[in-house]
């Protein structure tokens, strides 16, 4: 005949209490070191970017043409005067250098309009306008456009950065300001943000820089003047070029009113 036996309580709380335990303060240090080694380290955005320009820094080799068209505006009181510019160049950039290739015909057509305006000052001169607005130094900020972004950012302070679409497409944009690099007597506010899109690998899509500068001059001079320009971006190869830039400004002092805008086209060619 088997008999019960009843559990010895001091056997029973012995065997709990050779299981070891684990501070809950030190639990809690193990579970959130384990989650902060799985999380993504967030790289500085400033230096991000800017390492990803020095990749789109390269030589390609690129063969474009370049389209300007500009429109501007000026008021002096009653009198007011207009002019316009249109004209194409095209352009080859790579490990040798960057050459344009000014069309000869549109060479004898802006000779043609220099001479009308020699008779008349307000004669129409569209060509020989655009052909001094396409010039070496307006037309490599297109074909080298990282380099031209880099010097933006040289003097940057990231601000801030948003989620917002590009031409629907996921974007994120990173805000900055851009100080004032060198004084100016005359120049009493001085405000410059710049805002870069950047695609879901980090490539730019596209900027929009605007400046606003107010100041007076032998203190009865007060002016202002208002800029605002864009950017669009593409990747040929290992080179960041700017397929379009738009500027458009307006600006007033000394009785005097203006505005302009100015559009660059840049088509590469196979």
């Amino acid at each position: 005949m088997r008999t019960c036996r009843t559990p010895n309580p001091a056997r029973s709380n012995s065997s709990i209490s050779s299981i070891p335990r684990i501070p809950m303060t030190r639990t809690l240090l193990l579970l959130a070191t384990t989650l902060l080694t799985a999380l993504p380290l967030h790289a500085n955005p400033l230096q991000e970017l800017r390492d990803t320009l020095g990749r789109l820094a390269g030589h390609t080799p690129l063969k474009a043409t370049v389209q300007l068209k500009s429109e501007s505006r000026t008021q002096d009181g009653d009198e007011g005067d207009t002019s316009a510019g249109l004209a194409t160049v095209q352009l080859e950039d790579g490990p040798t250098g960057l050459r344009l290739a000014y069309p000869q015909a549109a060479l004898a057509q802006a000779a043609q309009e220099e001479a009308a305006r020699a008779a008349n000052p307000k004669a129409p001169a569209p060509t020989a306008t655009g052909l001094k607005g396409l010039s070496f130094s307006e037309v490599r900020e297109l074909s080298r456009a990282a380099e031209t972004l880099r010097r933006d950012l040289a003097n940057a302070i990231f601000k801030t950065e948003r989620n917002e679409a590009w031409q629907g497409r996921p974007a994120r944009v990173l805000v900055f300001d851009v100080p004032q690099v060198k004084k100016d007597k005359y120049v009493k506010k001085f405000e410059s943000t710049l805002e870069v899109w950047l695609g879901a690998d980090g490539t730019p899509l596209a900027s929009r820089q605007r400046q606003r500068v107010e100041g007076s001059a032998f203190v009865v001079i007060n002016f202002e003047m208002q800029n605002t320009e864009e950017l669009v971006f593409a990747v040929v190869g290992e080179r960041l070029v700017a397929t379009q830039r738009t500027s458009v400004t307006r600006g007033s002092g000394a009785g005097q009113k203006g505005s302009g805008r100015t559009e660059y086209t840049l088509q590469p060619q196979s």
